[in-house]
């Protein structure tokens, strides 16, 4: 087994995919805490009603992860000695085609399955949706393009790390889909642990994060680009960043938003069917373009 990425002479040491994944690490950290400082000094950017609660906060919040693509770009140049573009697929090239169709494809699917939910009672009964009262329909006009330019930013370095850095760098040593897929993926969900907004929801969210992580890295394998787990992972931010929101929870460019308490049963029987919903759509998907769930080890492209 090889990589679809990487040519076979660039297999990485362990501990070497360690040193960049710490160098990719810090650059994040570091990056987040200069953003930060510069955000709170402005005071029409403060943090003290809590993350992205307007357009202004929100872009800043997303440019945290700007870093991130210079973590990247510094852990494949001085430690691997290969050029950052070996991430984007087996051509080193990003496939627009594939990114454009991802992000279009997440948006719409989000956009109809939680505007068809608000017409069923028995799930609009516990989450439904109201206006945005504090953002007015004209500053959302004006900050959309930003915002939606700065998610990609967000996502696609996400991305990067988990779907471009860890799984291929994995994958290049041979390894099983245990090492490649599940590691990369069990960290990513691990990230979004958030126990103080989703109390023992979080448990809940996390695992849903995993499940998408492990998918987006099948998605990956299958296409020989990262460019499709790129607009995938676009849409689906942008639904929920720009469309549908929760309330307190970088509510600021959203145009409607659930008052539902992220801590609720409600909001862990909704991640649960999301998490069976988001498998049943991939498998569907693979099953029909590629004949299989899991990817085969050679490149194939979908019709």
């Amino acid at each position: 087994m090889t990589s679809i990425f990487l040519q076979a002479g660039h297999e990485i040491q362990t501990r070497k995919i360690a040193l960049g994944f710490f160098i990719i690490s810090v650059f994040y950290i570091l990056g987040s805490i200069i953003i930060g400082l510069v955000c709170s000094s402005i005071s029409i950017c403060s943090f003290s009603n809590g993350l992205g609660r307007t357009p202004l906060n929100l872009l800043f919040v997303l440019f945290t992860f700007a870093p991130i693509w210079i973590g990247v770009w510094a852990a494949m140049k001085f430690i691997h000695f290969v050029p950052m573009k070996l991430l984007l697929g087996s051509s080193s090239k990003l496939d627009l085609q594939l990114l454009l169709k991802g992000f279009f494809i997440m948006l719409f699917l989000g956009l109809g399955i939680e505007t068809v939910l608000q017409l069923v009672p028995a799930v609009s009964n516990y989450i439904y949706y109201e206006p945005n009262k504090v953002l007015f329909f004209s500053d959302w006009i004006k900050w959309l393009l930003p915002v939606i330019l700065f998610i990609f930013i967000q996502a696609a370095a996400e991305e990067l790390v988990f779907r471009g850095y860890l799984l291929q760098t994995i994958w290049s040593k041979g390894a099983s889909y245990l090492y490649a897929v599940v590691f990369p993926s069990f960290v990513f969900g691990l990230l979004h642990f958030d126990a103080q907004s989703y109390g023992t929801n979080a448990w809940f969210y996390c695992f849903n994060t995993f499940i998408v992580g492990c998918l987006l890295c099948l998605v990956t394998l299958h296409t020989g680009n990262i460019a499709l787990a790129f607009g995938l992972h676009w849409g689906g931010n942008t639904v929920s960043l720009v469309f549908f929101g929760i309330h307190g929870n970088l509510d600021g460019m959203a145009l409607w938003l659930t008052y539902l308490d992220p801590k609720s049963g409600a909001m862990g029987v909704a991640l649960i069917v999301s998490t069976i919903f988001t498998i049943l759509i991939y498998s569907i998907w693979a099953l029909f373009y590629f004949g299989s769930f899991l990817p085969t080890f050679g490149v194939k492209e979908p019709k």
